[in-house]
């Protein structure tokens, strides 16, 4: 791995490009079985893996098939193997490739005129769209699912807010309504406080916080790391002023458990501007902080901790979810391997019950190291529009994901949710609710 932490993003991200344009061509070959019109995109994505494979082999890094594979996979559980069934699908396969072109053809050592080229030619494939009306309002329900013996505790757990968002603060309120309402005596929040970064942001992220009433600690997303007002990575800063705690981590004992707060959002600013993936466009505004994730020393030292022979069981919690990561963007949208390594070593103690994490706005059980289950919680801001509850017993634990309960916002906001995103986000019955035994 390379000692430079901005080249390791980059090499990181040219992995994520080879992955992405692999399973793009998977997904066509499919789908040219109903439509040959989508033989020729299979083919010039085919060719765009290779001008990035040859970027990684000059990098000494290889390609990872399963990663290119499971990436295949998510586009087809979002949009079908039938490229008619799902509103604007074809769009959304195209939109992958503008990522890819935007983020990745400028760092290519050689060919990015030509990947230009491909995806102009990939374009020409596409119909004109129809626009699907909008969804009529159904509620998400989670089968109930009762914990593994007698409940000692129960925790809440809340996903991104992004306050400065429109509706993230009024939607962060209804669910914390709820939390009070639920009989948790313990909240985690996983990152992403804020939306810009800003100083107000933070004011205002604390004070929603504080609207909890039980104990409540939170950790620091890559939203939180770079106020764009400013143009600077303030995070830090900001975190430490307003949540009295720097972003090393943060470990905490409750009900004879550790609670083990894991700040992943690296200090690296992004050489890009906020992107788009439905107009397929950057958005105004400067840079932000890079996506991935990573753990500095003080984190380790913690981990090191929890996995000490006789440690209590512990709980995890951190913003990025974990490798492999085979969703959007993959690779580079994950914690960094190493790290995720780490996690899976500290797994390996025994004293481990879950990891959850934020970042990717769905409810998703996107892996497990041995039995654990890294499990990503949806946010009160998009659909689904809620929170998890655990319930904690001697030998495992419950969880359970939750929609808020006010109506009025849930209509207004459902409607803003398409098929596409509602199939990425909400999530199987079995990740919205599972059952974990020690």
């Amino acid at each position: 791995m390379s000692r430079d932490p901005r080249q390791d993003v980059i090499t990181d991200l040219m992995r994520s490009a080879w992955a992405v344009e692999s399973a793009r061509s998977l997904v066509y070959r499919r789908w040219a079985a109903a439509d040959e019109r989508f033989e020729s995109p299979s083919r010039t994505a085919r060719e765009a893996a290779a001008i990035f494979e040859r970027e990684l082999n000059e990098r000494d890094r290889r390609t990872d098939l399963p990663i290119a594979e499971g990436h295949a996979e998510w586009i087809t559980s979002l949009v079908g193997d039938d490229p008619g069934a799902t509103p604007l699908a074809d769009w959304f396969v195209v939109r992958l490739a503008d990522w890819v072109v935007a983020h990745a053809g400028d760092f290519l050592s050689e060919g990015a005129g030509r990947l230009k080229e491909l995806h102009e030619t990939d374009k020409l494939t596409l119909k004109a769209p129809e626009m699907p009306a909008a969804p009529p309002y159904e509620a998400v329900t989670t089968p109930p699912v009762e914990p593994p013996g007698d409940v000692a505790f129960r925790f809440a757990i809340l996903g991104d807010l992004h306050v400065g968002s429109p509706a993230g603060e009024s939607m962060a309120r209804a669910a914390i309504a709820d939390i009070n309402a639920s009989g948790a005596d313990l909240t985690i929040q996983l990152g992403d406080l804020a939306d810009h970064g800003k100083r107000t942001e933070f004011v205002q992220a604390a004070k929603v916080m504080n609207e909890l009433a039980m104990p409540w600690e939170v950790v620091t997303g890559n939203h939180d790391m770079y106020s764009t007002e400013e143009e600077r990575l303030a995070g830090r800063e900001y975190f430490t002023e307003h949540f009295n705690r720097a972003p090393d981590g943060h470990l905490i004992e409750h009900k004879g458990h550790k609670f083990v707060l894991l700040d992943s959002a690296e200090e690296v600013a992004s050489p890009f501007a906020p992107y788009n993936l439905v107009t397929g466009q950057f958005m105004d505004g400067n840079g932000g902080a890079i996506v991935r994730g990573a753990l500095t020393t003080p984190q380790h030292e913690i981990l090191a901790e929890v996995a000490a022979p006789d440690s209590p069981p512990a709980f995890v919690f951190l913003h990025h979810p974990t490798q492999p990561f085979t969703s959007f963007p993959p690779i580079v949208f994950g914690l960094r391997d190493a790290d995720s390594g780490r996690l899976h070593a500290v797994c390996d103690s025994g004293n481990v019950s879950g990891i959850f994490a934020g970042h990717t706005h769905r409810n998703k059980v996107s892996g497990r190291f041995g039995t654990v289950p890294v499990t990503e919680v949806g946010i009160p801001r998009d659909y689904p529009f809620g929170y998890g509850l655990v319930d904690v017993a001697a030998n495992g634990y419950a969880y359970h994901f939750h929609q808020i309960s006010n109506e009025d916002l849930l209509h207004e906001a459902y409607p803003l949710s398409g098929q596409i995103h509602r199939n990425y986000a909400g999530g199987t019955a079995s990740d919205r609710g599972f059952i974990w035994t020690r």
